[in-house]
């Protein structure tokens, strides 16, 4: 999801000094030495590569706030970048250079790819127990913990509660009732659903949504048969159905839709220019700086049994290298994230996200905790990490790109899936072969 982050200001230096901005703090090119000679600066260097989706943008700033209270010693120096288009090549760029950074923050399913590959330490955090077990195994290889889960969010259609009551409207649960509602809305000159096709992780997450709940909930270790050649995309009534309920989507959003990005689609949504938008907790944040008056609602994507479940994914996940010589104070360090609550509330409320610990919950304004709420007592939860684990972030993101030249008319569906196909084995973590 896009980082909107941006620098925050100019720092003067010495003409030999080169200021790069990254995060929107100043990081020198320059040695420790010359930093401690220049402004007596004797504090232990971390680097940090946070790979960020749209929400998580200024977290590092409220992490540093409370580094600088509880570990004055150390100094994190940050390089922030879009997890969805920029994180796993920049990764790939770091591991082959021998320059890994000594905390890693991506997403829960990048633990299976970076431990495995062994460029992972094991954790060493006081309360990391307090983790909800069902999340803490998602981390967990061979008995040693590898990464630490902070937050997370639920996917789903966000829907204008006002709206839907105007038009005497019932939330769907089957595909037949999506359509009828549709209907309905377009019959009475209402957009029907808010959406952005620019940036390719938007068709990517989609894509995924669709396949959660129509595919990896009836078949768990579907992509992992697919990484073996055991299944595929081709031929495949209940994947083509999930690719191309992306161009159900774009028949019934905006006629530009295509060229929009999520801001826009976001500002649009909470002016109440359409009813529904499939999405998750990352446009609730710029959601709700439009007017707060709104009421919304969440529920499944519907499939045609009735049965979706909302998605819940685990977001922030917190990684230290093998490499690193600072695991100590790093595993400090996470155990202050873990059970400081203070901070942890305040970068919760920030990211607009849930908590993946006991004893510590999180209520908004934005009208969707009834439902996330309604949906756990019924038990139609599923976790995100039954696909991300299976199907890599990288085998997505070319997916998505596939699939934005059908939807644009420069290729057709057939080609989607031939090429899925063909880059099966781009697809696999190794947790999963």
């Amino acid at each position: 999801m896009k980082s909107k982050k941006s620098s925050l200001g100019l720092l003067i230096v010495c003409a030999t000094v080169l200021a790069v901005f990254v995060c929107g703090q100043a990081v020198f090119e320059k040695s420790i030495t010359e930093e401690s000679y220049l402004y007596g600066d004797t504090r232990t260097v971390i680097t940090v590569l946070a790979g960020q989706s749209t929400s998580d943008a200024g977290v590092e700033d409220m992490i540093d706030e409370m580094a600088a209270e509880k570990f004055p010693e150390i100094k994190l120096e940050w390089e922030c970048v879009d997890w969805g288009e920029n994180f796993s090549p920049q990764m790939r760029g770091r591991l082959a250079a021998g320059d890994a950074p000594d905390i890693i923050i991506g997403k829960v399913q990048d633990v299976c790819t970076y431990a495995e590959s062994g460029n992972l330490a094991p954790l060493q955090v006081q309360g990391i127990e307090s983790i909800d077990e069902e999340v803490l195994d998602f981390v967990t290889i061979d008995g040693s913990v590898y990464g630490l889960p902070y937050n997370a969010w639920y996917q789903g259609v966000i829907y204008n509660r006002g709206i839907f009551e105007q038009y005497h409207l019932e939330v769907p649960k089957t595909m037949k009732e999506l359509e009828e509602v549709v209907e309905v809305f377009e019959a009475n000159g209402v957009t029907p659903f808010a959406a952005h096709f620019q940036e390719n992780w938007k068709v990517a997450n989609m894509t995924m949504q669709f396949m959660i709940n129509d595919v990896f909930r009836q078949q768990p270790d579907w992509g992992a048969r697919f990484g073996r050649g055991e299944v595929s995309f081709q031929n495949n009534p209940e994947v083509i159905h999930c690719i191309q309920q992306n161009q159900y989507i774009l028949e019934h959003s905006w006629a530009d839709a295509l060229t929009i990005e999520q801001y826009e689609s976001d500002r649009r949504f909470a002016e109440g220019e359409a009813a529904m938008y499939l999405a998750g907790s990352w446009s609730l944040q710029n959601i709700g700086e439009y007017d707060t008056s709104v009421h919304y609602g969440i529920f499944p994507y519907p499939n045609h049994n009735g049965d979706a479940g909302l998605i819940k994914e685990t977001n922030m996940t917190f990684m230290v290298s093998r490499t690193s010589e600072h695991q100590k104070i790093i595993n400090e360090l996470f155990g202050e994230l873990i059970q400081n609550k203070k901070v942890m509330r305040e970068i919760l409320g920030f990211t607009q996200t849930y908590p993946v610990v006991s004893g510590l919950d999180m209520f908004y304004e934005d009208g969707v905790e009834r439902d996330i709420a309604s949906y756990a007592e019924e038990g139609k939860i599923v976790d995100a990490f039954i696909g991300n684990s299976q199907l890599r972030w990288d085998f997505q993101s070319q997916l998505a790109d596939e699939t934005e030249k059908w939807l644009r008319g420069e290729a057709g569906l057939e080609d989607v899936l031939k090429s899925a196909d063909e880059n099966r084995e781009e697809s696999s973590s190794i947790i999963s072969k």
